[in-house]
Formats: structure tokens, sequence, C-alpha cells
């Protein structure tokens, strides 16, 4: 990571009894694209309010580029919140409505006109800068509001949630489109999600948020491909889950996992994604009434699409959800036997070197 640009040093915020924002440590770089990642409630929306000062952090600082910013109001701190309804002003022009940064901080004309021409430029809207925001779509609406965040130059850019109001297909666009624009002009992009695949896309880091504490902060890849807790690898994409014990007092269980070893005592878990196991669809449809361990039945559920996908629970050794590919299915687009919904599979464990 690049030098910090933004250091958040134990941040916290309470709502009366309610623990919003736990003791939070973060160091941002210059120049990155980072994602504050979250369901409803985790606190990601107010550990972004504190950055830009719409509230005040019962304990901790914020410093941005050196400097201690934690008392500043939010109109002195060098940073644009691009809010998720847009907050455009209804009675101005876009351009006006770009401008309006520039006036309030004393740019002269030929340069407010300079700027919100290149402005207008980036976000692909020349030509519309008479238009008023009630006559534009919902993507043109939302590229009028990063051109003014970005106008001012200023250090850091905050986005809440800002894809969440388009339609799907216009959104995939705008993630694109976003992306681009970050690096085009370089500035440090700070959004908070709940959509995991726009902070995949977007991010070249990332945090995962519950209950007021940062979770794991890392690259999107390395977060997919290790989690650093169950709560981790359940939230990010399709996961499976493996709980095991090995059998006797003091005996090993051979796992071909990473960590695992030479093997290993006593009770355990990992995290496996689709694909990186996968159970053979005929050995599915070779044992059709298999049961796991003490009687509980294994059962496969086919879901709806190009895919199938299949749980299975062994008491007291594993459950495992895995997904087929399209190939599985017949020339018909039927889906194979084995992979049929209420189907049952055998799930096995066996120690190393032991037969098949």
């Amino acid at each position: 990571m690049s030098a910090p640009l933004l250091v958040l040093s134990g941040l916290r915020k309470r709502f009366g009894a309610t623990v919003a924002v736990d003791g939070v440590e973060l160091e941002i770089g210059a120049g990155e694209f980072f994602a504050l990642l979250g369901g409803s409630g985790c606190g990601k929306s107010t550990l972004l309010r504190l950055i830009a000062g719409l509230e005040r952090p019962d304990e901790g600082r914020v410093w941005l580029d050196g400097r201690d910013i934690t008392e500043l109001p939010p109109h002195r701190r060098p940073l644009h919140t691009m809010f998720q309804s847009y907050a455009l002003f209804p009675h101005l022009s876009v351009a006006d409505n770009i401008a309006f940064g520039l006036r309030r901080q004393g740019w002269s004309r030929p340069a407010i006109a300079a700027r919100v021409a290149e402005m207008l430029r980036l976000v692909q809207l020349e030509g519309l800068g008479g238009r008023r925001p009630h006559q534009l779509s919902g993507g043109q609406q939302q590229r009028v509001a990063l051109a003014r965040a970005l106008a001012p130059r200023p250090r850091l850019v905050l986005l809440d949630e800002p894809l969440s109001a388009l339609d799907r297909r216009l959104r995939e666009a705008m993630r694109a489109e976003l992306k681009a624009i970050q690096r085009e002009v370089g500035i440090t992009f700070v959004a908070v999600t709940h959509d995991q695949e726009e902070a995949m896309g977007l991010a070249t880091r990332m945090a995962v948020m519950e209950r007021g504490r940062l979770l794991q902060v890392d690259s999107p890849r390395a977060i997919y491909e290790r989690p650093a807790n169950r709560f981790v690898a359940s939230f990010i994409g399709q996961v499976n889950l493996l709980a095991w014990r090995a059998p006797g007092r003091g005996r090993r269980l051979a796992l071909p996992l990473p960590g695992a070893g030479d093997g290993v005592r006593g009770r355990g878990g990992a995290a496996r994604r689709p694909g990186s196991a996968r159970a053979p669809p005929r050995e599915a449809e070779a044992a059709p009434a298999g049961r796991g361990r003490r009687g509980k039945p294994a059962c496969a559920r086919g879901s709806p699409g190009s895919s199938t996908a299949a749980r299975a629970r062994c008491s007291g050794w594993a459950r495992a959800v895995w997904s087929s590919s399209p190939s599985t299915r017949t020339a018909s687009g039927e889906a194979d036997p084995a992979h049929r919904r209420g189907g049952r599979a055998r799930l096995r464990a066996r120690r190393r070197g032991a037969p098949p």
C-alpha cells in the first residue's frame, strides 16, 4: 500500500446503548479505491459520516494527509461526500450544480467555466450543461453528482452506496465507468456498499464490517480466497463450510485443505469455495440413498438456473455446498439425473492412506 492518506485511530461512536462503530483502526493509501462492505446496521455508513464530519466520534481521531481533522466541520475538510440520493439542486442547471463548490471556494469565473467544461467531458455529458436534474436519466444524474464531487479537486471522495439507485444493467455499466474515472483522476475513493459484487468489482482494497468492527481488511481476492473467519467466508460469495471431528482420542484426521498439514486433532473447521473441491456426478448417482454418520440423510437439492447447487450434511463430520457447471446437463437442456432436485448423495471422509 502507498503512504497512508487517511488514518482512523480508535474510532468509537455510540447511539444510546448501541455501539455503531467499535474501536476502528484503519489506514487508506493515496490513490486507492477502498470499499467498506457490510450488511444493514453494521456501522459502515456511520463510519463514513465520521470521516466526513457529519458525526463526531465519542473516542478516537481522524487524520487526513497528516493533519488531524477530527474537530473540523464538514465544509472545512478537504474531501467531498457523494450521497446515495445524489442531492443535486433541482433549481440549478447541470453546469451550475458542478460549479457550486467552486464558487464557494472563490474560484474566478474563467477558472470555473474551464473546470466545469473539463468535468462534463470527463463524465461524458458535453452539451447537457444547461439541463436541469429532472431532465436527466438516473445514470446521468449520478455522473453529475460525481462531477460535482471531483470538481474542487478534493484529497478524498466518500461514496455512500453510489450505484444502489440504478437498475442492474446501468449499475454494471456505471461500475466500470466509475472505476475508470477514479484511475484517471487519481483521487482516493472510499465507498460504502452492501453489494458484494460492487465492492469486489470496484475496490483495490476492502474491509468487511460487522457490529461496528472491521473483521478483515485486504484485497478483494485475498478476502475471497482466504477469509479471516466464518462470518467473512459466508458473507462473501458461495462457500463450503466444513466441520470435522477426528475419530478416537488423540487420533488425527488427514484433510486435503490449506493449513491442515499432516493432520488435525480434535474438532475444527475450514472454508472451501465452489470449484476447489467437487463431487463427481456419477458417484452421487451411484449412491442415491446414502446416509451420513448417525443416520442423518445427505440431501442434494437443485436450484433453478444454469447451474445446480448441492448441499450435504453429515452429523459430526462435514457439511458442504458445491455447484455444478451447465456441462452437467443433457443435450436437451435437462438436468443430469445425478443433480435432480431432492436426489441424495453420500459424503465420505477417510484417514490418509486408508483404502477408499
